[in-house]
């Protein structure tokens, strides 16, 4: 059911950076507002985990794809870069509220021998559905204006919000969170403190987290502005990347539980830069195509692992405020890359911009192997890996 509202998320990524070029912003502009997409998914995600620890996941859940619509409304009618930085920040900011939710529902009720694959399953439908969305997104963006098209994507929360009614009709949550919660362990963990993986887990995320966000802002803009080619071509580009990653994030995820959650990031790292990489020399379309797949299969790799990682060290009876928190570390990642890929892009040149986010995967790389402890026995009685 949150696939019919991630299919909106995928249209504003392709949307708003092209809405930015027609307006004639600087690459410094362009970075800011982009970034907005990380700073409101910062401000808000944690806010949406303590409201599904306190009053349960139906109503905030219903609620933020209602607010995702209005956000989305006001950002189609933004005619101006401050306007599309402000409604674009607000309207993440009611996107956001499915991470902590689904992430939590999965966390607290799957055995934790399932939780790489289980965790992995739920972020491959966002990244599909994204994927479709912004492909979709471009070719309608050819034919149409960019306003008419995010007037169309803001039905689609709308729907989503209709679907959670009817799926969790009937459905009872005792005392703000599910009995099976409440009844379980209060602090269970993976053996490691939590603290120690909150800290080393934001420093992974964080690093991965400005490529990705970098990229979704700016891979746009090196298709339709250095490699002059149409919407529809970067829509296309887009679509590739989330397809590849969204297919392969499952068997990212049950390799995270088989091998260990430190293999799986330090090979998710390399294999990130190295597409980060390949963007930076592409000349052609093709050349962004296969940085595209290597990426993406790089990020199949880690993010299960981290995922799962911070969520089976998360205390049961917070486990949404924490999970939440784990989003924060994405966000701030996803609100530096914009920045930081539109300063080098400024000084050096588009391509700088991806050098330096394969710069940053390869250290989000370094820090797992280094950081993160080898694999626990099958036999541990919570049954993970680190």
């Amino acid at each position: 059911m949150l696939f019919v509202s991630t299919l909106a998320t995928g249209v504003l990524q392709i949307a708003v950076p092209l809405e930015l070029r027609q307006l004639r912003a600087s690459p410094g502009q362009i970075g800011i507002a982009l970034s907005m997409f990380g700073l409101g998914m910062f401000v808000f995600e944690w806010v949406w985990g303590v409201l599904a620890d306190r009053i349960g996941y139906q109503i905030p859940l219903i609620a933020s794809q209602l607010l995702y619509a209005v956000g989305i409304f006001f950002l189609a009618r933004a005619d101006s870069v401050p306007a599309i930085a402000i409604a674009y920040l607000l309207a993440s900011g009611m996107m956001v509220a499915v991470g902590p939710i689904g992430r939590s529902f999965l966390g607290t009720t799957l055995p934790p021998r399932y939780q790489g694959t289980g965790l992995a399953l739920i972020a491959a439908q966002w990244i599909t559905a994204e994927a479709i969305g912004a492909g979709v997104g471009g070719q309608l963006i050819d034919h149409l204006p960019i306003r008419t098209v995010l007037y169309g994507a803001a039905a689609l929360p709308v729907v989503t919000a209709v679907l959670v009614v009817i799926v969790f009709w009937g459905y009872v949550e005792a005392g703000g969170r599910r009995s099976a919660v409440a009844d379980g362990p209060a602090n269970r963990t993976n053996g490691t403190g939590v603290v120690r993986v909150m800290i080393i887990t934001a420093a992974i995320v964080l690093l991965f987290q400005i490529g990705l966000g970098g990229e979704l802002a700016l891979l746009p803009l090196l298709v339709t502005s250095h490699l002059h080619l149409s919407a529809a071509t970067a829509g296309t580009a887009m679509f590739v990347v989330g397809m590849i990653g969204g297919v392969l994030l499952v068997p990212g995820g049950i390799a995270s539980d088989r091998w260990g959650r430190r293999n799986t990031m330090i090979v998710g790292g390399i294999l990130t830069a190295a597409g980060f990489a390949i963007y930076a020399l592409a000349g052609a379309f093709g050349a962004v195509l296969i940085g595209a797949a290597v990426r993406a299969i790089g990020s199949a790799l880690i993010w299960p692992a981290a995922t799962a990682w911070i969520s089976e060290s998360s205390p049961r009876r917070n486990h949404a405020l924490v999970m939440g928190l784990f989003g924060e570390f994405e966000n701030v990642g996803v609100t530096i890359g914009p920045i930081l890929g539109g300063f080098a892009w400024s000084l050096f040149g588009i391509q700088a911009a991806f050098v330096a986010y394969a710069v940053a995967a390869l250290l989000a790389a370094l820090v797992a192997a280094v950081t993160v402890g080898g694999r626990v026995r099958r036999s541990d009685p919570i049954g993970a890996s680190a």
